[in-house]
């Protein structure tokens, strides 16, 4: 996890504005991060796409910062890239971004067709900097062979703590483990806003992390009590398979994750499997996952990477990413389109993403934020898994991230 902080350092001491060209080629290049099940998604969006020639670089979920970051500094940024916003405050920052909402504007794009939340975490400095083209939240997947098998009743809508503990114990059989969460922020912070606490003390300016703090650190200590009861995977375990191969192959009845798991667990043969929304703590609450396409201040095709990026979050391109089972549409007439919600195709549930809408936060939008979210997830996993007294770790926490928080 310390790499993407690593990263995104060398993409910021290279940076630099460069004026785009405006008779520069309509070929562009887009740079994702996706593996394979997702990269077919978006190769069938490209396909599709009759406005110019668009490169694909398609990279592995842990490289795609390092490839940025690479390329940044070598002076050959792609003119799109794909991120999450919980990474683009320091493109921003350093000007590796050129403001998305005017030259969107210039291609007939209306944003109050979009839903409001992932916009929002795209905005910055009174300007929308990148396009959102999903509004994902955090769900539970569960395996409906398994559920049977144990004889376990189906998550039903409003399901508690209490009854998702009960359920993952109930799911724990020999070779099978209940459910798997990462020690990590995005994974944490429904349960810690549902119990009432907070995160960092700001949203929208932190200078301190929150979560010592009584309600806080009752929501993680609830989660540490699920582990104790052995129906997580062990430590050795997830070293050798990870949450999401762990569910594919059967060894584990649910786990959670945003729509990013679609694609690939669809080509899972003979893997039946839906989404639920995620349990209750105290009051509902999810936390957004939404990724964003940005125009880099770099590139002499600011205009053609404009047009793709409107075909892309458009009526046909939003349809075809949500038909490969990628998204959750921003756009929010495809969301509630028979292209995104049709039981027909893995999760039939699909309903579950939009109804957790009005109960969606987001993370801290801040330069430092990734640098954060590295520490905690860091020191949860210690206390997840290496058995080191929780209190301890939340000091350790308020000890290394503050400073970056106050960091300006």
């Amino acid at each position: 996890m310390r790499a993407r902080a690593v990263c995104l350092a060398m993409l910021l001491a290279a940076s630099a504005c460069a004026e785009p060209s405006a008779d520069g080629p309509a070929r562009i290049t887009l740079q994702i991060r996706a593996e394979p099940e997702e990269a077919a998604v978006y190769r069938s969006l490209i396909s599709a796409y009759q406005g110019g020639e668009v490169e694909l670089v398609a990279v592995g979920r842990d490289d795609h910062l390092t490839r940025l970051s690479t390329a940044f500094a070598s002076g050959d940024a792609p003119d799109v890239f794909l991120i999450n916003y919980r990474d683009f405050a320091p493109f921003v920052q350093r000007g590796a971004v050129r403001a998305v909402g005017p030259l969107l504007e210039e291609q007939g794009v209306n944003t109050a067709d979009y839903y409001e939340q992932p916009l929002r975490a795209f905005t910055s400095d009174g300007a929308l900097q990148c396009m959102p083209q999903n509004i994902s939240s955090l769900v539970v997947y569960w395996n409906r062979a398994l559920f049977r098998d144990a004889g376990v009743a189906a998550p039903s809508a409003g399901w508690t703590w209490e009854d998702f503990v009960r359920t993952a114990r109930a799911l724990t059989t020999d070779g099978v483990k209940g459910v798997g969460i990462d020690a990590s922020i995005t994974r944490m912070a429904p349960f810690i806003w549902g119990s009432g606490g907070a995160i960092v003390d700001d949203d929208a300016a932190p200078t301190r992390t929150t979560l010592h703090e009584p309600r806080a650190k009752a929501a993680l200590q609830a989660v540490l009590d699920l582990i104790g009861t052995g129906a997580t995977p062990s430590k050795e375990q997830l070293a050798a398979q990870g949450v999401e191969e762990q569910f594919m192959t059967g060894k584990l009845a649910m786990f959670l994750s945003s729509r990013v798991e679609v694609p690939a667990l669809r080509e899972q043969r003979g893997l039946d499997f839906d989404v639920a929304a995620l349990p209750v703590m105290g009051e509902p609450a999810s936390v957004l996952h939404s990724d964003a396409y940005c125009v880099s201040s770099t590139s002499e095709n600011a205009e053609a990477a404009a047009r793709f990026i409107a075909y892309a979050v458009g009526q046909q391109g939003q349809t075809i990413t949500a038909l490969g089972g990628r998204t959750v549409p921003s756009l929010r007439s495809v969301a509630t389109s028979p292209a995104f919600l049709s039981p027909t195709r893995a999760p039939a549930s699909s309903q579950v993403f939009l109804d957790a809408i009005p109960h969606l936060r987001h993370t801290p939008v801040v330069p430092s934020w990734p640098e954060v979210e590295d520490v905690i997830g860091t020191q949860l996993e210690r206390a997840f898994h290496d058995g080191v007294p929780l209190e301890e770790v939340l000091a350790e926490i308020q000890r290394q991230a503050d400073p970056l928080l106050r960091r300006r």
